[in-house]
């Protein structure tokens, strides 16, 4: 949430004690308008005195965190194994679910098959050209394994790959600093906490992420999840193989894979978002960037300025609440509101802020 209005602060909805409560209902909505003036006059002398709003905060504009809801899981899948192919992907789309596969260049096989993966709201990430340990890589070769393997996504799976997975969850200062020419988030394994809040800001070049393993248990899957739900945070999931040994790394056995997936569908009733890793990461990190954004008067109200790094992936959308007593403007054009939440394109690099009545419900 950007910080509260010009310093206005929020009064108790309770003026009085032992009354009727119909007289409590007239108060409270005496008071709300009230607030709502108070508000408004700020702004508008804020707009009159440019050198006012030069020492004050922006308005209130509230960022809904992970799209709308109440906390967010993303699954990863490392290595192009074919178990992906076969497994995780079928039954990904059974249930209408989108994760992220990070791929190593030298072991892609079937390119046809990964090829489809975009078209099916699949992300395909970045894990290098070899999956070499990355404390042994000469400083020529970490500029190799990143820019190499997003060439290579680019020419011959049509992918321009924003995201990265670091091999072994290893990071070197020169492997981090190529990761984050090409790319605007990344993932790593344990950073000390898997579940992220919203409020946070975390290390983009950083995000950890659970590792799965062949004896972990469903039960405690599903605790990680039953956790990040109750919290509202974002957790990772990072997994290999699906099957047996010669799959993958710590495979997991197909059933707990599919119950984990049930599971996951069966709390998206309760405000959980599965979506994949860029998906999240792009969409926490567009609120970040529009909160930081800075606030100019002009004749006719007010606009939010903010800047996109050039790395960052086009078209995310935010879901943002405004005050009653304003207006949304984006290229000229008034933003409409459902259920007061105004859909705000971060591609726009701004938006103007104009006094009187939204149309908003």
């Amino acid at each position: 949430m950007v910080p509260p209005l010009f310093g206005v602060q929020h009064f108790s909805n309770r003026l009085v004690i032992n009354r009727s409560w119909e007289q409590e209902f007239r108060a409270e909505k005496v008071l709300a308008a009230t607030r709502v003036l108070l508000a408004a006059a700020w702004f508008v002398a804020a707009l009159a005195a440019p050198c006012l709003a030069q020492e004050v905060h922006p308005i209130p504009l509230t960022v809904l965190p992970w799209n709308g809801h109440k906390a967010a899981v993303s699954l990863t899948f490392d290595d192009a194994l074919p178990s992906h192919l076969d497994v995780a992907m079928p039954e990904l789309q059974k249930r209408g679910l989108h994760a992220t596969f990070f791929v190593v260049i030298a072991k892609l096989q079937r390119l046809d098959e990964w090829k489809k993966l975009p078209s099916e709201a699949q992300e395909i990430g970045n894990h290098s050209v070899s999956h070499a340990r990355p404390a042994g890589m000469a400083p020529e070769q970490e500029g190799t394994e990143v820019e190499d393997a997003t060439h290579f996504l680019q020419g011959n799976l049509g992918v321009r790959a924003r995201t990265f997975a670091y091999p072994y969850s290893e990071i070197t200062p020169g492997l981090k600093d190529w990761v984050s020419r090409f790319c605007f988030a990344a993932r790593t394994g344990f950073t000390g906490n898997y579940y992220l809040a919203p409020d946070s800001t975390p290390d983009w070049y950083a995000i950890p992420g659970q590792l799965a393993k062949t004896q972990t248990p469903l039960s405690e899957y599903q605790g990680w999840v039953d956790k990040d739900v109750a919290a509202g945070t974002w957790t990772v999931f990072q997994i290999h193989g699906i099957g047996e040994a010669r799959v993958g790394y710590e495979p997991i056995a197909p059933q707990t894979f599919t119950a984990l997936l049930d599971y996951l569908k069966a709390k998206q009733a309760e405000g959980l978002w599965v979506a994949s890793f860029g998906e999240v990461a792009g969409y926490w990190r567009a609120q970040k960037i529009f909160e930081g954004g800075k606030l100019v008067t002009q004749a006719q109200g007010a606009v939010m300025r903010w800047d996109v790094p050039p790395q960052f992936p086009n078209g995310i959308v935010l879901k943002v609440k405004a005050p009653a007593y304003l207006r949304l403007y984006q290229g000229g054009r008034q933003l409409a509101a459902d259920n007061g939440v105004y859909s705000v394109a971060l591609d726009a690099k701004a938006l103007t802020l104009v006094l009187g009545e939204s149309d908003g419900k």
